[in-house]
């Protein structure tokens, strides 16, 4: 395995193990944040969110790809890059925050049409700040495949928002349940400054002069002095990221907005849509999207490596990289998947008793199948330098989905328009990966050792459940151990397959 490759796989290990960690404290985090909250606390909890994400994809402009993409080539002079990304983010994110705190009673009541969301808004305002200076460590540290520094930030500030939210659940007054949703709101911007703390230790201790970082070797004499990077290469780099993210971020707020009113059009209370939509997008979708832990490590350290295979047109490097990447997500979502079609219902119910009928959770499940090679396709694309292809996907299947939001007002119909979403956003981004590369995916190869390791596993896991009802189990002895099971039982079906474990690994 050559040096890259294994740096892209280290970062890659380094990084999914950071996002498995922080994504099963986030699900701890998310069964006490609906404790504390309840499900229509949660549901506006969920509301405002993405308009958050929004303005943060605003603040941050796609600056961190950008420097990971440019950090990663040698001849760019990483100090003069760092400075100049961290005059831009701040030259939006402060107009932001002001434009916030002037108006945001207007902007919630015209998305909203509800007062409550504007001290939310406020508070999760000074968040943005935090979260622009960390971009732009954070995606130096990536450029440098530097991994360890933002993984402990990511695991340290979700340990830091159980630990308040326990606290909290514990010893918090009657008299604060009314401010109970502020409270989890201010969680957000205590964790984003906890995180660029860290980040901030980190860059010191690499910027100090006697630093010696296998990381970072010396440069030869004979390699050319580092070029300076302009203000207007890093906005032509970090545009087409921005947009694409801050569309992806606007379907959340469109769907915050439009889905409890469609719900309500098919004859849910106010208070009963709200709680709905916090079940689905608080609940079972964090759930059903535990696997992009995989896939977004790999999308991140995919964009410098594919940049530099590019970089020395090596066709065979980027083929490699690119079947290996996807490779890797099939022998984790294939089986996730199929997990979650058959337990998804009765997981969801017993971790966060959200009570969704199958027909909303199976096709979010499917969707969400799709999406999970989405991501690590559209960090192929950026690392190939067309940052805009997966913004003009996004804008095509974005459509889609508000059009069959608007079309369907049921919660199956509602369900089915998030996963047209993801389908034909993987559809599209898949026919430019081919276009561009002219590599044929092997998708036959791909999928078919860890989906013949399924079969058993599917066959196992209802027999299971039979065996586990008729001698009355405790429902969480029988999921745990049906999950184990299926565990098991793929694993070692893999291995009949001919996957060594070091491949597996």
């Amino acid at each position: 395995m050559t040096k890259n490759r294994r740096s892209l796989w280290w970062g890659t290990l380094t990084l999914t193990g950071a996002a498995i960690t922080s994504r099963g404290l986030g699900m701890v985090y998310r069964v006490l944040l609906a404790r504390f909250l309840g499900a229509e606390g949660l549901g506006l909890y969920q509301m405002i969110f993405p308009l958050f994400i929004a303005l943060v994809t605003l603040s941050v402009a796609g600056t961190p790809v950008a420097i990971s993409q440019m950090v990663a080539d040698d001849q760019v002079d990483p100090l003069p890059l760092l400075q100049r990304a961290r005059m831009i983010v701040l030259s939006i994110t402060i107009p932001v925050m002001i434009i916030i705190v002037f108006a945001a009673r207007p902007i919630v009541l015209q998305l909203y049409h509800d007062p409550r969301f504007v001290p939310l808004l406020l508070i999760l305002t000074p968040a943005l700040l935090a979260i622009a200076f960390s971009s732009v460590l954070r995606g130096f540290f990536l450029g440098q495949q530097m991994m360890t520094v933002p993984s402990l930030a990511q695991v340290v500030e979700q340990i830091v928002r159980v630990i308040f939210l326990v606290v909290l659940l514990h010893f918090a007054a009657d008299h604060l349940i009314q401010n109970r949703i502020a409270i989890a709101t201010a969680l957000i911007p205590i964790g984003e400054g906890i995180s660029l703390l860290i980040l901030a230790i980190g860059f010191y201790q690499w910027q100090r002069p006697a630093r010696t970082l296998p990381e970072t070797p010396s440069r030869p004499a004979s390699t050319p002095a580092p070029t300076v990077v302009s203000h207007r290469a890093i906005l032509r780099m970090s545009l087409p990221i921005m947009f694409s993210r801050l569309l992806g971020s606007l379907i959340g707020v469109i769907e915050a907005a439009l889905i409890p009113r469609q719900l309500r059009r098919h004859g849910f209370s106010e208070i009963r849509a709200v709680a709905y939509f916090g079940k689905v997008t608080g609940m079972a979708l964090p759930l059903i999207l535990f696997p992009t832990a995989l896939t977004v490590a790999l999308s991140t350290n995919l964009i410098p490596a594919v940049a530099k295979a590019h970089a020395r047109h090596d066709r065979q490097a980027i083929a490699g990289l690119i079947q290996e990447s996807l490779s890797a997500t099939a022998y984790l979502t294939v089986p996730v998947t199929a997990i979650l079609l058959i337990l998804g219902t009765a997981l969801d119910d017993w971790v966060f008793h959200g009570n969704l009928q199958p027909t909303v959770f199976i096709p979010l499940t499917l969707g969400a199948f799709f999406l999970y090679f989405d991501i690590a396709l559209a960090g192929i694309l950026r690392g190939l330098g067309r940052t805009d292809i997966p913004l003009h996907n996004d804008l095509i299947s974005t459509g889609a989905e508000v059009a069959m939001i608007l079309a369907f007002a049921s919660p199956e119909g509602l369900a089915a328009a998030i996963a047209v979403g993801f389908i034909s956003s993987w559809w599209l981004n898949l026919r430019a990966t081919a276009r561009l590369t002219g590599i044929h995916l092997p998708w036959l190869k791909i999928l078919m050792k860890p989906g013949l390791a399924t079969v058993p596993m599917v066959l196992a896991v209802p027999l299971w459940e039979r065996w586990a009802s008729l001698h009355h189990l405790a429902r969480s002895v029988e999921l745990t151990a049906g999950l184990a099971i299926a565990a098991v039982i793929y694993l070692m079906a893999l291995r009949l397959t001919g996957v060594q474990w070091s491949r597996l690994l």
